[in-house]
């Protein structure tokens, strides 16, 4: 105690945190607090957060069947951000797989923001090395390489784990359908749909472009560059159909993904950072 100051300390272990400050741990007692919830983070994310976006998307492509035009096109913009969100949620969690030993994985799953050059890495990856790889590089092997059984899991588990690895080959060869969009553009739409937007069914007051009866308009402001973007999407049907699909497959994703790598680690593997693990980025 320094000046009738009462100096405070971390309850865990004891190192001192000073007068001001208002940290209940200090930092390498809070990543261990992080790291003994991973596993629970990881299972609720996969059974609730993860679904969301599909679950929202769905209900509004069945919406769009009763709604007149003005609301079309709210519930297509909707559609949209949802695509987004979900692509968000994947990146994000396979960047936080990849960072496993760096930094608890709720750390970087709950601070990840999606921006053009990660939304690129994570695409150029896919493309470059192929799903098998994308999975290596999380710590999770070929469906081939798994065991009957092990200490962890027996027949039934194991057969479950196969058919999540065997999903996830198929659905990242899938995405690669969207690796162009993803690559040039996914994190450029991500600051211009989940930022502040305007929405408008007329342009011409803006552009000499006229929209369609099956388009909407977004409008985002670019302070820095000083300029006013106007961003045209379709509302037809067919187009949203895919887009939805598109955001099934990404969830699908995510979901597997987690089920997998959750299955095949030990509780204790994600206690200790992964130290034992080999099979890191």
């Amino acid at each position: 105690m320094k000046g009738g100051e009462l100096q405070q300390t971390c309850p865990e272990c004891g190192l001192p945190l000073g007068t001001t400050t208002a940290e209940r741990r200090c930092a390498p007692c809070f990543d261990a607090y992080l790291r003994r919830l991973d596993a629970d983070f990881l299972d609720n994310y996969a059974r609730l957060g993860a679904r969301s976006h599909i679950i929202v998307a769905e209900a509004c492509l069945k919406g769009l069947v009763l709604s007149d035009v003005a609301d079309r096109k709210l519930l297509a913009m909707t559609i949209y951000e949802r695509f987004i969100a979900a692509a968000g949620d994947l990146i994000g969690l396979y960047h936080a797989l990849r960072r496993r030993r760096e930094q608890p994985i709720m750390a970087s799953v709950l601070g990840f923001t999606l921006d053009e050059e990660t939304a690129r890495a994570f695409f150029d990856r896919l493309l470059a090395e192929g799903p098998i790889e994308m999975l290596h590089a999380v710590g999770l092997p070929h469906p081939d390489q798994l065991p009957a059984e092990s200490a962890l899991l027996d027949r039934r588990e194991m057969r479950e784990v196969r058919q999540a690895l065997l999903a996830l080959l198929a659905d990242f060869t899938r995405l690669t359908d969207y690796a162009e969009i993803g690559r040039r553009a996914l994190g450029a739409a991500s600051r211009r749909l989940l930022g502040p937007v305007g929405l408008t069914e007329q342009t011409e007051w803006l552009t000499e472009r006229r929209l369609g009866p099956a388009q909407v308009a977004a409008l985002t402001l670019d302070r820095e560059e000083r300029r006013l973007d106007v961003n045209v999407l379709s509302i037809e049907e067919e187009t949203l159909g895919n887009v939805v699909d598109g955001i099934e497959t990404l969830t699908r994703l995510t979901r597997n993904l987690v089920f997998a790598f959750v299955s095949l680690h030990h509780p204790d593997d994600f206690a200790r950072g992964f130290s034992g693990d080999e099979s890191s980025s």
